[in-house]
């Protein structure tokens, strides 16, 4: 069985962190299982490439090439068999280690097929991935035809896209490639992470201001030196003018205290 780096297979082995990056084989192999594989052509040509034992497409399984069981020599059959899984619970015991998953098989996905198999053939060139032979087009003509009738192509790949291979763009994002290739995806990414994290904590920290004056205290009159009269003067004025407004207001809870008790004694006498 061929074990993916991210998507579930083996039942013992531990759901893997790959946040935040998003494989694109596994996270698509999740969709293709929601339907017939017709429904999915690049599957197709995902087990043709296997089959051939295609370097680029085999790193997208595994990027440790010892752990895909057919890096030396490219596997003779292939057959795809879908499985739903479950997280197994606590109570699940089991006599060696508790495994992870819990599956169960539903179907066959795609059919056992190998190199030249006519069932392979016939899917490929359904799903336009190869030119068939001279038999599967009517209307073609044989090689050295005329212009109107162009020459039967064998079964190849498809015509590549034009693209500039000497281009800086293309040819910046191989050496990166080249460079990445040992290192998974998730690593690449937090790698990338904690290294913007860096320089924008050196940056931050460059920012901060060095051997800045202290900020300056107040401080008294020395010995010998005047004071500030005129901070004392008004210090006195306010303390004599709150004297004052005390004072007043003694004098008027004198007044009423004097007069309630003169109407007191007044509405004595009336009574006697």
């Amino acid at each position: 069985e061929i074990e993916f780096m991210y998507k579930p297979g083996n039942v013992s082995a531990a759901p893997t962190v790959v946040a935040p990056h998003q494989p694109r084989l596994d996270w698509q192999m999740w969709f293709a299982a929601l339907a017939h594989h017709s429904s999915s052509p690049w599957f197709t040509s995902f087990v043709y490439r296997l089959l051939q034992g295609k370097e680029d497409v085999i790193r997208l399984v595994q990027v440790d090439e010892s752990q895909y069981p057919f890096s030396t020599q490219p596997p003779v059959y292939i057959r795809a068999q879908l499985y739903k899984y479950w997280f197994t619970s606590s109570a699940e015991g089991s006599a060696g280690p508790a495994p992870w998953w819990r599956r169960q098989h539903v179907q066959e996905f795609f059919p056992t097929v190998s190199l030249g198999d006519p069932a392979l053939e016939s899917l490929l060139n359904q799903h336009g991935l190869k030119v068939g032979p001279c038999a599967a087009l009517p209307d073609a003509g044989r090689a050295g035809g005329s212009r109107d009738t162009p020459p039967c192509l064998a079964p190849q790949d498809k015509t590549p896209l034009k693209r500039s291979a000497d281009a800086f763009l293309p040819r910046l994002l191989r050496s990166l490639r080249q460079l990445s290739r040992p290192f998974s995806g998730p690593a690449v990414l937090w790698s990338l992470y904690l290294v913007a994290a860096t320089v924008c904590l050196l940056r931050a920290l460059g920012r901060r201001p060095r051997g800045g004056a202290p900020p300056a205290r107040h401080k008294g009159p020395r010995r010998g030196e005047p004071a500030d009269r005129g901070g004392g003067e008004r210090n006195g004025q306010v303390r004599r003018k709150e004297a004052k407004d005390t004072e007043e207001k003694g004098e008027g809870r004198a007044r009423g205290v004097a007069d309630g008790h003169s109407d007191g004694l007044r509405g004595t006498k009336k009574k006697k």
